[in-house]
Formats: structure tokens, C-alpha cells, sequence
């Protein structure tokens, strides 16, 4: 054999050996891990595995939109991320919270909060660490996940509101109560949400759906090992209401930052295309952690951006309620609408003196013409002759004195004082001279802007009893409306009262005339009303009685319109309420004017 064969065997046989070694090298440090797992830590490993479950879950179904009449969105969800922690799945839980915070930052506000749900925690359901994290915060929880158990990233659907012009009638949503989560396992989730105001807290249980369910293989530190099964919930239903969106907010922008209450209704049917409270409020700020600073900042505002004027405010309705008492009368056959009676700005009961609006008075005024130049006089005096037991059933009739709740959700009932209210009350028996102050509108009369649309609607519907309604569909069925009744009030007596509301605005005498729309295709008719808030002494009246303009804001009169158009074939209907706007005809006739031209416009 030659020396290079040789040679070649040697490093042969030297690699092989080699190999070998490697190999039963390898072979001794398995055979040792093996043993390490299968016999020395089998206790521990076993443990971990049996503590391995099965645990189902529920899912969130999204809450359900709320659009307008044309399909314009109002509230929808936006997709967020969300920190989440299973409080059971961890060994340390406060450890886990000491690392996040490095990571996040927490406040001493924020970990007082965490503590509190950590201890009010439901066992299986997680709780809400963090509801929007940034990217930067995504990337950092992401890198670190392995280090912290039972806590997620979830993505996570948050309600928002599309603008504050709606406010007051969507109303808003925010974190459940502890009784609302004891009565309900999918309140208790993280990112549930329930209804506090409005069309979210009426419709809550249709909007907001059916929970789902996953059924998850879960490890001893919390984590998801497999999903077995899911089962999708059913998101919660679509409300499409009739308010129209382009209307709501001219309405909302045409009040500016008056402290307002309106509402305009489609006669036909009585559905609401506007409902408008000013000043309104910011409903997005109430579905995160609302600042305790941020609320008294908004609980303590004097004007009172939460109350809902449109439908909750009551307000003595002033001299529209001189419809009321001019239809009583002519119901009752108590006058002859074309026979005159004179007023000379005062009028004298016993030992009082009622005063008309007019220091020196109208002279001769017939019905409708006191309704045009909204004559005190005349309607003291008519007012005592029909006696409040006549009055009251009139003003019921034509919408006054009821809620509405079930129509519109959420409205106040107002005031219609009679004899048995009065001795109820205040244990008295009602006297004239209140039944006098009630002729035109005042004393304790209170009524609601939706209230008087719905009155100057019946008139101007020729009277049908219209009754307003807010919900147009819920997941696309239409909602059924009530036929609309005849009022128990004669065309005859109609016809005269929209005689004199179409002299308000037309006559050159008419308190709205400065109003009026002159597009002979859209004219307007309706009523102005002031009602007073505060009572004018005698030595002020010898003095001379300070306009409004002179007076300090809150003692100025409220400014009240109610009016309807077109005049020959009514579609709309509006009121208009304006705290302390100082007279109907100067600030709310105005308002009410472009509000009806608009919808003619837009709809």
C-alpha cells in the first residue's frame, strides 16, 4: 500500500472517530434533558398541564348605529386597541401592574383605578387596563408580552358620535354601573357600554346587541393556547330616526349661543326633523375616563349644557296660550269672533288693574285681531267669561299637559292648573283673578317647546290630532304610527284662530310682521309669545317699565314663536323658545322664520 493511501485512511478513520464522539455527545445531553423533563420535573410539568383549561368566553357584540331619516350617520363605532388583564391568570397580579407601569407611565389616579377593578372584578372576565393605546405603546406591550401574564391586546369597538348638534336626543353612553354589571355578564366585559341618555338609554337593550362566545384552550399563565370554537354574537340593531341631520344643525348654528330649546315637525305625520337644545355638549367625552375637574366643569355650568330645553324645558307659554282661551270661547259659544271690544291698556277686577303689553292700548279689536296684535286686554276679559273649567280641556285637546314619552322618549309633562290641582296643591280654592293671569299664559302654566309645536301643528293640520314621533326604523322595519284622530274642535272655530295667526305675520299690525316671509309660495302664520320671569312693581310703573335690553340677562322676558307654512297647505311645523330673548317678535319670530324656509328649501 502506498504511503498516500495510508495516509488518506488515517484522516479517515480520525473523522469518523470524530463524528462518533460528536454523536454520542449529543445523544448524552438528550438522554439527560429528557430525563431532566420526563422523570426529575415531571411533578411540575404535569401540574402546568393539568392546569391547561377549557374556558368560554363572551364576545362584545358592536353597538348598533343611529342614523337620520336620510341614512346620514349619527353614532357609529370606531376600532380602537385596548390593554386588557385576566386577574386570575397571573401569580403576582400587582407585579404584573409594577411592570406595566415602566412601560406606560401610570398615574397615582391610574393605579388607584386599577385597584379598584382588580378587587371588583368578576372571575373569568378581564378587566380594562389601558381602552387606547397609541402604536408606540402597542409596540412596547408587544415586545414585553412574554413577560407579563394574562395580559392581551385587544382590538376593540368604541362608540362615537358623529356631532354634538344631536346631543341632547341621541344622549350618550358610558361605563356601566356595578348593579348594571351584577344584572348582566356582558356589562361586565371590558369596553361594555350602556345608555345614559336619550335614544341610547331607551333603545339600550335593542342597540346593543347579543353577546358571542369562544371556547378557548387557556395555559396556567393565562395565555390562549388554541381556539376551539367561536360563535359571533348579533351587533345590536340600526335606529334610523326622523330627525333630519342638514336641518338639526342649521338649527343648532341659526340659535348660536342663545339658551334655546325648538323643535320642527313634519305635519303630515308628526315626525320631529328637528329637535334642538342649545347649549349643547361634547357626548364623546362621557364614553372615557371623565375627569372629575371636567365634570364639575360641566355639572356646574350655569347655562346647562345636559338639559334637554327642547323637550324637558317648561316655560309659562305666554301669549300662545291666547290660542287656547280664543278657541275655548268659541267653542263654548261664549262670543261673536267679529264683535269688537275695547281695550285701553288696562283692565280692572275688584281692586287690581291687569295690564295690557301696550301702555296706552289697541282701542277696538275683534278676535282675530287681538290675536294679531296679541291684545291683553281682550283675552283678560275673555278669559273670565270662559272660566278656567273650559279653558283646561281645550288646551289638553291640542296637545297641552302631556309627556309624549312614549312618542319621543324622554319628554317633561308640563303644567294644566285647575281648581282641583289648586286645592291639592296648596289647599285653596282657585280665584278669578288667577283664571284672569291664565288668559294669557301666565301664572302657573308651563308647557314645552315640543308641547307648543304640537299645538300650533293640530291647529294648522285642521285638526287632526297629531302626536310627534321620533323613531323612524330599528334594523329597517318601519315603526307604526298611531292614526292621527279628529280633535273634538269645529273647523269653524279653526278657520278663525288661523285667520288671526295669519294676520301675526302678514298684517302690518300683526306683532310678527317684521317676520314675515314674502315668497307667496311659503308664507308663514303663527303666534308670538313673551313670557315674563319676573313681577313689575307699581313705582316701576310710574317710573316707566324698563325694555329688556335694560335689564340684567336673567330677568329679561322669555321669547316664544309658534308658527307654521306654507299657510294654504301646511307641512311644517316649529316653536321656538329663547331664555330671557326679551320679546317673541323681536328673537324668536326671526329664528322660527328661517327654520321654515329652510326645511322648505331642504326637504
Amino acid at each position: 500500500m502506498s504511503n498516500f493511501l495510508r495516509d488518506r485512511k488515517k484522516i479517515f478513520n480520525r473523522r469518523l472517530f470524530l463524528l462518533g464522539g460528536i454523536q454520542f455527545s449529543a445523544s448524552l445531553i438528550l438522554l439527560e434533558r429528557l430525563y431532566k423533563l420526563q422523570i426529575k420535573e415531571s411533578d411540575r410539568f404535569t401540574k402546568l398541564a393539568e392546569n391547561n383549561h377549557i374556558s368560554t368566553r363572551l364576545l362584545l357584540p358592536p353597538r348598533g348605529r343611529i342614523l337620520d331619516r336620510s341614512s346620514n350617520l349619527l353614532a357609529i363605532n370606531k376600532e380602537k386597541y385596548r390593554l386588557v388583564l385576566i386577574p386570575e391568570a397571573n401569580i403576582n397580579t400587582m407585579e404584573t401592574i409594577s411592570k406595566l407601569n415602566k412601560l406606560l407611565d401610570f398615574t397615582d389616579q391610574d393605579l388607584t383605578n386599577l385597584k379598584l377593578q382588580i378587587s371588583q372584578s368578576i372571575d373569568g372576565f378581564p378587566i380594562n387596563i389601558k381602552k387606547r393605546l397609541v402604536w408606540k405603546e402597542v409596540a412596547k406591550i408587544s415586545e414585553n408580552i412574554p413577560e407579563l401574564p394574562g395580559v392581551f391586546i385587544e382590538m376593540a369597538l368604541v362608540r362615537h358620535y358623529i356631532s354634538n348638534t344631536t346631543s341632547h336626543v341621541i344622549g350618550y353612553v358610558s361605563k356601566p354601573s356595578i348593579l348594571d354589571k351584577k344584572n348582566s355578564k356582558l356589562l361586565s366585559l371590558p369596553g361594555s357600554r350602556v345608555g345614559k341618555s336619550g335614544v341610547e338609554l331607551v333603545l339600550d337593550k335593542v342597540i346593543r346587541g347579543k353577546a358571542g362566545r369562544k371556547k378557548v384552550e387557556v395555559n396556567a399563565h393565562g395565555r390562549i393556547v388554541k381556539v376551539l370554537r367561536r360563535l359571533d354574537g348579533l351587533p345590536g340593531s340600526d335606529v334610523h330616526l326622523t330627525i333630519s341631520k342638514p336641518i338639526q344643525e342649521y338649527v343648532h348654528s341659526r340659535l348660536g349661543n342663545e339658551r334655546a330649546g325648538v323643535v320642527l315637525l313634519r305635519i303630515a305625520d308628526g315626525e320631529i326633523l328637528a329637535s334642538v337644545s342649545t347649549p349643547s355638549f361634547n357626548p364623546n367625552a362621557f364614553n372615557t375616563e371623565l375627569s372629575k375637574k371636567n365634570w364639575s366643569k360641566i355639572k356646574n355650568n350655569s347655562f346647562k349644557p345636559l338639559f334637554n330645553r327642547a323637550s324637558m324645558g317648561l316655560y309659562p307659554p305666554g301669549s300662545v296660550f291666547k290660542l287656547v282661551v280664543a278657541l275655548a270661547a268659541l267653542e263654548n259659544n261664549i262670543i261673536d269672533p267679529y264683535k269688537e271690544h275695547y281695550c285701553s291698556g288696562g283692565f280692572e277686577y275688584g281692586n287690581q288693574i291687569f295690564h295690557c303689553w301696550r301702555k296706552n292700548g289697541h282701542g277696538s279689536v275683534n278676535c282675530m285681531e287681538a290675536i294679531s296684535e296679541s291684545c291683553d286686554v281682550y283675552f283678560y276679559d275673555l278669559a273670565l267669561k270662559v272660566g278656567i273649567d273650559n279653558i283646561i280641556p281645550i288646551a289638553r285637546e291640542l296637545g297641552l299637559g302631556y309627556s309624549y314619552e312614549k312618542e319621543i322618549l324622554q319628554s317633561a309633562e308640563g303644567l294644566l292648573p285647575d281648581r282641583n290641582w289648586k286645592r291639592k296643591t296648596f289647599n285653596q280654592a282657585w280665584s278669578k283673578s288667577e283664571t284672569i293671569v291664565a288668559g294669557i299664559g301666565q301664572g302657573y302654566i308651563l308647557s314645552s317647546p315640543l308641547q307648543l309645536a304640537v299645538l300650533i301643528s293640530r291647529i294648522a293640520s285642521g285638526g287632526n290630532m297629531i302626536n310627534p314621533n321620533i323613531i323612524k326604523l330599528i334594523d329597517g322595519k318601519k315603526q307604526v304610527k298611531p292614526v292621527a284622530k279628529k280633535m273634538n274642535i269645529s273647523q269653524k272655530s279653526l278657520s278663525i284662530i288661523k285667520e288671526g295667526l295669519f294676520k301675526v305675520v302678514n298684517s302690518r299690525r300683526g306683532t310678527a310682521y317684521g317676520s314675515r316671509i314674502t315668497n307667496k309660495n311659503n308664507i308663514m302664520a303663527g303666534k308670538t309669545g313673551t313670557s315674563q320671569v319676573r313681577r313689575i312693581t307699581m313705582s316701576e310703573r310710574e317710573k316707566g317699565i324698563l325694555k329688556n335690553e335694560e335689564l340684567p340677562l336673567e330677568k329679561r322676558d322669555h321669547a316664544l314663536f309658534v308658527g307654521y307654512a306654507p299657510y294654504n297647505n301646511p307641512k311644517y311645523a316649529v316653536s321656538v323658545v329663547i331664555e330671557h330673548g326679551g320679546s317673541g317678535s323681536k328673537s324668536a319670530a326671526p329664528v322660527a322664520r328661517d327654520i321654515l324656509k329652510k326645511a322648505n328649501d331642504l326637504l
